[in-house]
């Protein structure tokens, strides 16, 4: 039986510092020195040196003061959200993505380039100076930028700075990343749904556990286990895209028959009928016939998957991707699909869609960096 260790001096004050920025940006609002202490239940000269280390840092403000009765008026202390943050950028195989993300998780720039991807030296110092134009077009002050988080559409090795597998990206065998080395900032490598799931999560406070269902031109996804991406022995867990939905059924570009992707990725309504996803969704409303029969038959393989999914994992599961904007709107059609699959459970308030669809993998690359800051501070 091993012998608990107590904590240094030093780790017991990170602690206390933590727990105090966490309680000021839970509600992200102004607070007396006095309230804070009692809400921490932490003695005012204790609060008052984790103040001055958190001031110290550039992390509060403490400049404004709050009406008073009488006597000396209480100072208000304010967590700043612009005071770190870090950029995330989606690389596809048409595009580049970039958002600077803030402490809040708010989006303070956002910009969409057309730079299809390519693993080389030479797609590396575009992105690089695509990411350096980015911070000087929205004027990011890189002294308080954290990292680049990168995410694309691949299996990513434990090393990240190797993609095992990406076949959207043109990527059939595990290939270095040639690209990464021209950044200048730490980086980050990344799974697309690995990213827009943990985006997703971290301000969900009500929920713990949660599977991402990515739905975009591939289908992916993210699980997430007591606050924790759950990877895999292999770092392939969620591969949902590419679950069995009819054994034998339409080729995926995985090599394999049957896959979700193959069925319910957006290029079944766009690639399938030479059309883009507006102007699907607007035949739809439309009552065109054939429109109309290919949805019926796309949500009725979602809800299988989905219920699937919800069968083995039994937790929340968000849709992201850029079908979650279409699909939000039918999730009664979705739910009663769910319904008639599971007669088990009549339970379907498990089903959630992704606010932020069409940036939510840049910010959830941008998140990670933001997340281990705060863990650390």
């Amino acid at each position: 039986m091993g012998v608990h260790k107590p904590l240094s001096t030093i780790e017991v004050r990170r602690q206390n510092r933590n727990r105090v920025y966490r309680q000021l940006t839970a509600l992200w609002e102004p607070v007396t020195k006095q309230e804070l202490a009692a809400q921490l239940s932490m003695s005012l000269p204790t609060l008052s040196q984790n103040l001055n280390e958190l001031a110290e840092m550039g992390l509060i403000d403490r400049s404004v003061t709050t009406s008073s009765t009488g006597g000396r008026r209480p100072r208000l202390i304010s967590p700043l959200a612009d005071a770190r943050f870090a950029v995330g950028a989606e690389l596809t195989d048409k595009d580049l993505r970039l958002a600077a993300v803030n402490l809040r998780q708010e989006t303070v720039a956002y910009e969409k380039i057309n730079l299809p991807f390519a693993n080389s030296e030479a797609y590396g110092a575009l992105l690089a100076q695509r990411i350096e134009a980015f911070l000087n077009e929205n004027t990011l002050d890189r002294q308080r930028l954290l990292g680049v988080g990168l995410a694309l559409p691949g299996i990513i090795g434990p090393d990240q700075s190797t993609i095992e597998y990406a076949p959207t990206m043109g990527v059939h065998t595990p290939v270095s990343c040639r690209f990464l080395s021209a950044i200048p900032y730490p980086t980050r490598l990344d799974n697309d749904a690995n990213c827009g799931g943990f985006g997703e999560w971290w301000n969900r406070t009500d929920q713990q556990s949660m599977a991402y269902l990515a739905i975009g031109r591939g289908v992916g996804g993210a699980l997430l286990v007591e606050g924790e991406l759950y990877d895999g022995v292999n770092h392939r867990a969620a591969e949902f895209g590419h679950l069995c939905l009819h054994p034998g059924g339409r080729l995926c570009e995985c090599g394999r028959q049957g896959c979700l992707e193959a069925y319910c990725s957006a290029a079944r309504l766009t690639d399938d009928l030479g059309i883009t996803l507006e102007t699907f969704f607007q035949r739809l409303d439309e009552g065109d016939p054939v429109c109309q029969e290919v949805w019926q038959v796309y949500l009725e393989d979602l809800a299988t998957a989905i219920t699937t999914i919800h069968t083995i994992l039994d937790c929340p599961v968000m849709i992201g991707g850029s079908m979650s904007q279409f699909l939000s709107k039918f999730q009664m059609q979705l739910e009663n699909r769910i319904r008639e699959l599971d007669p088990l459970s009549n339970q379907t308030g498990f089903l959630f869609f992704c606010p932020s669809y069409s940036r939510s993998v840049c910010i959830g690359a941008a998140t990670r960096f933001l997340y281990e800051f705060v863990s650390q501070l």
